[in-house]
């Protein structure tokens, strides 16, 4: 017996020394440490990792020597490594921010706008829509993708998250009681500090939410509701077709002989208390009228003259976004203010539109009573790597998924 353990005890020291550690740093521009980067070999999403505070990360794999590393963060630039070179010594990786919000948004506003007459414009956009309507697809599309996450408040990291799942679409002709998106998870990762990850869970179990705001945390929690949902806002289609028959709010920004951008504004103001204003901008090739890219820019501002205080689960929800360490347990909402860009671009492949890539920035600000601010940030971007459309069929229930065990990371 003891002959036997001894074998078995060799044996497990000699496979865990066939995993090699593999080690590095992560910095921006300016040589600071970008924290909760995630790391993963391209041959196995599974086996990544993230950055610590310091933009510092390990992890343990049996790899081939000539294999990939790619370093991901949201806002910025993807970048790859050899799995040789994270070796010996901590190799420092650069990473460079690439603005989420498009060129077009910063063209709008340089630019001197040309108003077109209403009849133009009508026949302008007729021809752009015709385009889009003889590209969309009208078979069922399966994408691959990758998503990641990520929130931030009082400079500290709420967290990161990273999904890879393949997402159906349904065309209208299809649907029959269907949703148009479709999520399949295939692997879910979640880096949290170990203490935030304490607060959610207390924050999650707590009496004070009611059955229903509880039934949303937990599909938030599980990472599927967030991913699902930023493949669906920004519907280009329907975005054209609520909007193209309100000329006077349309402009054409600027004009060149490969890009022709349009722009279409519309908002809301209700006493001063609620208001809100949205832009699209539709950048268009001027030969064929086919959409390259969408950004769009929403501002909300919430005004509440006397103020709302907050309590109960208001109050506990509140404090489970707030990252400083203050817990309030008096808070009168008296200001918000929201503010949040989305950006779609596209790819074409035999005449039909698929989208390419999606990226999400919003920045928000919870002012209360005697200058309290909470200020919020959240980042999301979703890469398409790969689609489908032959043999595409929609999901059957028991293949979508509502909830998804992902995988939690403790970062040090």
């Amino acid at each position: 017996m003891k002959r036997f353990l001894y074998i078995v005890l060799l044996l497990s020291l000699a496979c865990t020394s066939w995993a090699k550690s593999y080690y590095g740093r992560v910095v921006d521009g300016a040589g600071q440490p970008v924290p909760y980067a995630t790391v993963f070999p391209l041959d196995s999403v599974v086996l990544g990792t993230a950055t610590n505070d310091r933009g510092l990360f390990v992890f343990e794999a049996n790899l081939p020597e000539n294999g990939l590393v790619m370093v991901s963060f949201v806002g910025y630039e993807r970048k790859t490594v050899p799995l040789s070179k994270l070796h010996g010594d901590t190799m420092t990786i650069v990473i460079h921010e690439r603005p989420i919000a498009l060129d077009e948004t910063t063209v709008s506003a340089r630019h001197k706008k040309i108003k077109a007459k209403h009849r133009e414009m009508a026949q302008l956009l007729l021809k752009v829509y015709n385009q889009l309507a003889g590209e969309w697809p009208e078979q069922c599309t399966r994408y691959h993708v990758v998503s990641e996450a990520r929130m931030t408040s009082q400079n500290s990291a709420w967290g990161t998250e990273q999904m890879v799942a393949s997402i159906v679409t349904i065309p209208e002709a299809a649907k029959k009681g269907s949703d148009s998106v479709q999520l399949h998870a295939e692997h879910c990762k979640r880096f949290f500090k170990p203490e935030i990850r304490q607060r959610a869970n207390l924050a999650y179990q707590a009496k004070e939410l009611d059955a229903k705001t509880r039934k949303y945390a937990a599909a938030i929690d599980s990472g599927v509701a967030v991913h699902s949902m930023l493949f669906q806002i920004g519907d280009v289609r329907y975005n054209l077709e609520s909007t193209m028959h309100d000329y006077k709010h349309w402009t054409v920004v600027s004009e060149s002989p490969t890009e022709m951008i349009l722009s279409h504004k519309e908002g809301k103001n209700y006493l001063g208390i609620f208001k809100w204003n949205i832009t699209r901008n539709y950048v268009v090739n001027p030969k064929t009228y086919a959409i390259i890219r969408l950004s769009e820019h929403l501002t909300m501002d919430v005004n509440i003259p006397f103020g709302k205080r907050l309590k109960g689960q208001e109050l506990l929800l509140l404090n489970l976004l707030n990252m400083s360490e203050q817990q309030y347990e008096k808070f009168r909402l008296r200001k918000g203010h929201l503010d949040c860009t989305l950006t779609t671009r596209y790819q074409r492949r035999n005449g039909q539109i698929y989208i390419l890539e999606k990226n999400l920035k919003t920045d928000a600000n919870i002012v209360g009573t005697k200058d309290r601010v909470i200020p919020i940030h959240f980042r999301a971007g979703q890469r398409v790597t790969g689609f489908e459309t032959q043999g595409v069929k929609p999901l059957k229930r028991s293949q979508i998924t509502t909830r998804f065990p992902r995988q939690i990371v403790e970062i040090f």
